[in-house]
């Protein structure tokens, strides 16, 4: 939308002034050129605007850093990557770094119980089963002594359920 308002804004303007509907038309007319003209419907977000040039050299170079600024900049990256889809209900939307833990926010666009009563426990132990322990991000966040969360929150219900994985259960 923003793509179209930077390059049809000045017409768009006009023909909303001139009559509502003649606008949405001028609007529907102004998204298929948009399409046709411009190869990426989508823009991508330039990281230049998001990290600082320290930053940038740190993600793109071998060179070793503390693991507190470390998960630091993970989480900056993580959210600079998001919104990300990871399943018909569920996107995964940034990442935190708390004084105790490391948080990966998701939103769930689904009732909860639109698929039944979800046993957490069922999740967690799933999470466990499949993360890498040693991967270098789990290395770290062991290493800083901070617990790994899954936040799932459900924006209609408005609440959220915590899938925290503990320093000792990473551990192991």
């Amino acid at each position: 939308m923003l793509r179209l308002i930077r390059k049809f804004g000045f017409i768009l303007f006009f023909a909303f002034v001139i009559s509502p509907i003649f606008g949405l038309g001028v609007l529907v007319i102004a998204t298929i050129l948009s399409m046709l003209l411009f190869s990426d419907p989508i823009e991508e977000k330039d990281n230049t605007d998001y990290f600082t040039e320290d930053e940038l050299k740190k993600i793109n170079s071998d060179e070793m850093i503390d693991d507190e600024e470390y998960l630091t900049l993970l989480a900056k990256y993580q959210t600079f990557k998001c919104p990300v889809k990871v399943d018909e209900i569920t996107t995964w939307t940034s990442s935190e770094v708390t004084r105790d833990s490391f948080i990966c926010n998701y939103e769930v666009k689904d009732r909860w119980h639109k698929y039944g009563d979800i046993d957490m426990n069922v999740v967690k132990s799933n999470i466990l089963a499949k993360i890498n322990k040693n991967g270098v991000n789990v290395k770290r966040v062991i290493a800083t002594n901070r617990n790994l969360i899954y936040r799932y929150w459900n924006f209609q219900e408005e609440t959220y359920e915590d899938i925290v994985l503990s320093k000792d259960e990473l551990r192991s």
